[in-house]
Order: C-alpha cells, then sequence, then structure tokens
C-alpha cells in the first residue's frame, strides 16, 4: 500500500471490499459487515482519483451483482440477465465515484496512505474522516433520488436489529444511521493505519475514534430518549386478514389463458373464504390480486363474489384489494376500498369508493421514459404503460384510518413520510414480490420497508403476493410473519390502534434535512478543495519560475 504501483491484488482487495458489504444484507444479514465495509472500501482503493474510481467501480459491481442477484429470478428469459446487469452496472458507479471524492479530498498521497495518515495532525484526520462518512451519505440520498431513485439496502438499514441506534431514524431518516455507521468505519481504518505504521498499539490511537465515538453516543442517546417516550393511549385494536397467494409471475402474466385465471380466481375466493370465517375487520388482498374477468365465466364469478360478499356483509368486514382502475383509457395500479355492504363486481365501474393509485412506478416496470415521443418504447415494459397517481388517499374504516403505499413505494421515505398524515393508524402496503420467486429479495424489501415504520412511528402492515407478510410496529420489529414465508395462506394479525391525532416525529416535520444538507456540504467541500488545489498549482508555478 505504501508503493505506487498498482497490481492485481489491488483489484482483489476491491472486489473482497463488495463482498463484505453485500454480507450486511439478506441472505446473510450479518450486521457487522456494515461497520467494515466503508473501511474496507477505502483502503481497497487508496489511489489517484481516476485510478480510485475504477478500484471503486469493481468494488460497487461486486457488492451490487450479487447483492441483487434476486434480479435473476425474473422469469422473462434475456429480460432478467439485462435487468441484472443494467441496475447493478449503474449502481456500482456511485461507491466508485464515493472513493474518487475521498481520495480526491485527501490532504496528502492516496497511495502513501498509511504513512501519510500517521503523520497528519489529528485535526486533519477527523475533518477527512468526517468528510468521507458525510460524502457516503451524499452518495445514498442521490442514489435513491436520481433518475426516480433505488433506495435500496443503504448502509444504515442494516442496523435494524439494533433498536437503540435505529430510532434515530425518528430524527433523521435511515441515512443518519448510515452516517454513523460510516464514520465509525473510516475512524477504525485511521487507527489501523497509524498502528500498522508505528508497528505497536497505544491508547493515544483511539483518540482518532473521538469523533465517531461521540456520534455514536449522540445517536444512542436520542435513540434512547425515542424508545422511552410513550405511545399513544391504546384504543382497542383492528384484525387484519391478509391473504398471501403466492400466485406465479407467470400466472399473473398470462391473462388470456382461461384456465389458468379461473384456477387464480378460485385460489383467491377460496383463500378469502378461509379469512372471513377469522371474523377479521378488514380483509386484505396483495398487488395484482384481482385476475381479469373478461376471461372468466361471469356466472361463476357472479355466484362466488355474491357468496364471499354476503358472509363480508353479516360480519361488517371492509376490503381493501390491490385491482387495475383505468381512467380515460390509461390504466393504473391500484388499491380500492370497498364498505361491507357494498358489491364489488357492480360498484368497480363506477368507482365510487375510495381508491389510491401508485405514484412512484418501477422504470421499464411500469412506465418507459420518453415513451411518448417514441412510442415504440412501450414494448420495453413487460408489465404495460401504467398512469402515475395524483396523491395520497386516506382510506376511512370508521374504526380506523390507513394510508396505502404499493409495492416499491414502502421503501421511498419521502413517500411514506406524507402519506402518515396525523390522523392516520397505519401505514398499509400491498405488493407483489412474486416477481423473484423464492429469493431473499423479499427480506431486503421487507427490512428497508421496516424502517418506514420507525421513522414515522407509525404500524406498517404489509400484504405480499409471496414473501414477508406481516406487520411492522414502531421499533422496526415484525409480527406476525410465519415460516415458510415463501407460501400461500391468511396471515392474520391484530394491529394495536392509539389515540389521534399522532404526533409527527422530528423527520416527518424536516424530512431529509440530513440527506441534502450532507449533498450542500459535499458541493462546499469540493468548491473548497478546487480553490486549494489551485492556489497550490498557482504557488507551485511562481516558485519554479
Amino acid at each position: 500500500m505504501n508503493g505506487v504501483k498498482r497490481n492485481s491484488s489491488d483489484w482483489i482487495k476491491a472486489g473482497v471490499a463488495g463482498l463484505v458489504w453485500s454480507c450486511a444484507f439478506a441472505p446473510l444479514q450479518c450486521e457487522p459487515a456494515a461497520w467494515l465495509a466503508p473501511a474496507l472500501l477505502l483502503w481497497a482503493t487508496a489511489a489517484a482519483p481516476k485510478l480510485a474510481f475504477r478500484l471503486g467501480l469493481v468494488a460497487g459491481a461486486a457488492h451490487f451483482f450479487t447483492s441483487l442477484c434476486w434480479l435473476l429470478y425474473i422469469p422473462v428469459a434475456g429480460s432478467n440477465i439485462v435487468g441484472w446487469f443494467a441496475l447493478s452496472g449503474y449502481c456500482s458507479l456511485y461507491p466508485a465515484l464515493w472513493a474518487a471524492f475521498c481520495w480526491w479530498l485527501f490532504p496528502g498521497k492516496a497511495e502513501s496512505a498509511g504513512a501519510e495518515v500517521a503523520a497528519m495532525a489529528w485535526r486533519q484526520r477527523i475533518g477527512w474522516g468526517a468528510s468521507c462518512a458525510v460524502a457516503w451519505v451524499a452518495m445514498e440520498c442521490l442514489r435513491g433520488w436520481m433518475i426516480t431513485g433505488f433506495p435500496w439496502n443503504y448502509l444504515g438499514g442494516s442496523q435494524l436489529d439494533w433498536t437503540s441506534l435505529a430510532m434515530l431514524a425518528q430524527f433523521t431518516g435511515v441515512l443518519g444511521v448510515s452516517l454513523v455507521v460510516a464514520w465509525g468505519s473510516v475512524g477504525g481504518l485511521l487507527v489501523f493505519w497509524r498502528w500498522r505504521e508505528q508497528d505497536r498499539f497505544e491508547p493515544a490511537l483511539l483518540k482518532d475514534l473521538a469523533g465517531p465515538a461521540a456520534l455514536v453516543l449522540v445517536a444512542l442517546g436520542l435513540g434512547q430518549w425515542a424508545l422511552s417516550q410513550p405511545l399513544a393511549e391504546p384504543r382497542g385494536s383492528l384484525k387484519i386478514a391478509l391473504v398471501q397467494p403466492a400466485i406465479p409471475q407467470t400466472v399473473l402474466w398470462n391473462v388470456n389463458d382461461p384456465v389458468s385465471q379461473s384456477n387464480r380466481f378460485e385460489h383467491m375466493m377460496d383463500l378469502s373464504d378461509w379469512a372471513v370465517a377469522k371474523e377479521p375487520d378488514l380483509l386484505v388482498w396483495p398487488e395484482a390480486s384481482l385476475p381479469p374477468f373478461w376471461v372468466l365465466n361471469p356466472t361463476n364469478v357472479i355466484r362466488r363474489m355474491e357468496q364471499l360478499e354476503k358472509v363480508i356483509a353479516e360480519q361488517s368486514v371492509w376490503r381493501v384489494w390491490g385491482a387495475d382502475t383505468a381512467t380515460n383509457n390509461v390504466p393504473y395500479n391500484s388499491a380500492v376500498l370497498v364498505p361491507p355492504e357494498d358489491s364489488f363486481l357492480r360498484g368497480l365501474e363506477k368507482m365510487k369508493w375510495p381508491n389510491y393509485a401508485k405514484r412512484h412506478l418501477v422504470m421499464f416496470g411500469e412506465y418507459v421514459p420518453f415513451s411518448k415521443q417514441l412510442p415504440f418504447l412501450k414494448k420495453l415494459a413487460p408489465v404495460g404503460n401504467f398512469g402515475r397517481g395524483g396523491g395520497g388517499v386516506v382510506f376511512d374504516m370508521g374504526k380506523a384510518k390507513a394510508s396505502v403505499i404499493i409495492c416499491f413505494e414502502d421503501v421511498v421515505p419521502k413517500l411514506a413520510r406524507l402519506a402518515a398524515t396525523p390522523e392516520v393508524d397505519f401505514l398499509l402496503n400491498l405488493t407483489n414480490d412474486g416477481w423473484f420467486g423464492d429469493s431473499h429479495q423479499q427480506w431486503q424489501h421487507a427490512r428497508t420497508a421496516a424502517w418506514r415504520a420507525i421513522e414515522n412511528r407509525r404500524p406498517l402492515v404489509r400484504c405480499c403476493n409471496n414473501g414477508i407478510t406481516g406487520w411492522v410496529d414502531e421499533y422496526g420489529r415484525f409480527h406476525g410473519v410465519t415460516e415458510p414465508v415463501h407460501s400461500t395462506g391468511v396471515r392474520v394479525v391484530e394491529v394495536p390502534l392509539r389515540t389521534g391525532p399522532h404526533a409527527p416525529t422530528v423527520y416527518q416535520r424536516a424530512g431529509d434535512w440530513l440527506s441534502w444538507a450532507s449533498v450542500l456540504a459535499c458541493g462546499i467541500l469540493a468548491v473548497r478543495r478546487g480553490m486549494y488545489l489551485k492556489k497550490d498549482s498557482a504557488s507551485d508555478g511562481e516558485a519554479a519560475k
């Protein structure tokens, strides 16, 4: 590491750093790996910015190609591989840019980082370590925002089970936890480098951990304070039957086959019959659960629906069903709230009930950019070109109120924050993770979504076609999830209700203040560094004269 010349081992180190980073998330879920990842990335990429970028690209590729390998489960030959390469390759750019930026800021020769760090003043080391941590947050913020955003597997998101630290998200969002982990990791690297250079350990070396340690203590202090704050007074509970049909994605797409769609419909009816027998207050179907009625036998559909709705009316069961709706021939991925006394078939056409249309569409899955200007691009969307919903909708069921977020929307912090209005008792997510078969995608998705419950101090109920069906409490803990998770069945859960209106958290009031402050800080650092380098270059020129 002290020499300028690079060799093949540097590329191997970069790959190993990326693989360790992947270990922090499902399926391994090794939380300490997250505290190693930024340090290993810096250690592996210690070089001039251009080379650091290339090494960071290797590390990023090793991480994203392994952690996102569930994309290969998509049952579309060719598209799964293209999607895997495209998304993983795109995401790999962000750690590459982070590595290049950090080593561009480094006040010395990156090629001999260990010796340079040992010779630096303490303030310089602390400043550079803090800058690297802030840059990490900025990197994740931009990844979650650029090109509609991919806010998946944030570094801080791996710490869900460390409840005291996770509760920091009520103040900063999940990226506040990323800041703590990143700075702690870089601080540990600085100590390691100094230890290696002087060949012995001294307590004074731990001085470099003063900043990260202080931040950890503040974070844990805020987290413990949040934990000590009592929740609002209970006012009963809502019994919810969550239907998980585990319909294969190939069946969902085969909409013109009357046999498979009839079986799909009968399967949903059988599960719903079993669910209403448990006398729930609310019956929930996941995203993409309703089959196309035009290919079904209308007599059978009417008979089975009337049979189910008779029991629903007798027991006063509300329904939230995932259904595709249309306005002016534009399809929408929607959720519909149906009162106990109403007939779904008679009311669907008029759509007099509250319904929520998905706002955050998946690029190339639900829409294609520039498809209006270039219509032939519409063929690239395997599901169809859906319209974008206009805003949030509160579902009022009398006993409780809920806001619906559909599929990928539960990993978008801003959408959940806007949906969790003071009158809302819980967030309800309808999703179809059947795209990815029996993979670890479902746990990555669920653990990412769980942060929305912490950030907004509101329960999150999830109803999945295949995956993690259950609910998450205000502390990020899962309830009602039964093994095996990749199975068909009905999960009946009791979600506690509390007196409202619900007081907003700091994060709800302030939004992603830390994330964008980090982006701004990196901009300021870049300007200052550029000015310094320009001034230094001018001084060298004068000296040469």
